[in-house]
């Protein structure tokens, strides 16, 4: 019996309440150590295969990211192309990414308000009150240091965000010479797609 029966099985009569049919509570049933054993050990199994499908999964990204930003822009470059049609009605197009990701958040932020671009910034302030304190809550909003309240600010910027914005600042040659590009993570580059 495979375990995908056992399992399918064991799901029908749990479902139909064919395990224990004359009991009416889980803690008068009889506990079947054999079946925990064997269910245990299916559990394990299926873990196991989970860990080897998402390694296989990200092997499988690296390749694809690799054919996609290297071996065929590199190609259709080479060609000094950048689409193409093929015989099987499929299409390879080329096209210019950027992809960014906040590495030194000081020296980006920083930055991007020297620049007048902290618009992108998105500020979050956390207050820890007691429950029971609605009306407090609604009082913090505009008197969070008055009121001695202990909180946090916290910025952010949405990753597409931050991936458009580093698009427009590397087409904008004023910007792009000031961009600290270590800090925001740029990565630029090609990626082919097959339609």
């Amino acid at each position: 019996m495979t375990e995908d029966t056992l399992l399918v099985e064991a799901q029908e009569a749990i479902d139909n309440q064919e395990l224990f049919p004359n009991l009416e509570t889980e803690s008068q049933r009889p506990v079947d150590m054999a079946a925990v054993i064997e269910l245990s050990e299916t559990l394990v199994d299926l873990e196991n295969q989970v860990a080897e499908a998402e390694e296989r999964l990200s092997a499988l990204k690296g390749m694809r990211k690799k054919v996609a930003e290297e071996h065929l822009p590199t190609m259709l470059e080479t060609l000094g192309i950048d689409s193409l049609r093929l015989t099987n009605g499929k299409q390879i197009l080329i096209n210019q990414f950027v992809d960014a990701r906040i590495k030194d958040e000081d020296v980006a932020y920083t930055w991007l308000r020297e620049t007048n671009n902290s618009s992108i910034i998105k500020n979050e302030v956390k207050a820890n009150l007691d429950r029971g304190n609605d009306e407090l809550v609604s009082q913090v909003i505009s008197t969070l240091q008055e009121m001695g309240v202990e909180a946090s600010c916290k910025s952010s910027i949405h990753h597409s965000t931050l991936k458009s914005f580093c698009r427009d600042a590397l087409d904008n040659p004023e910007l792009a010479e000031s961009l600290p590009r270590e800090a925001f993570g740029i990565y630029q580059g090609k990626r082919a797609k097959v339609t």
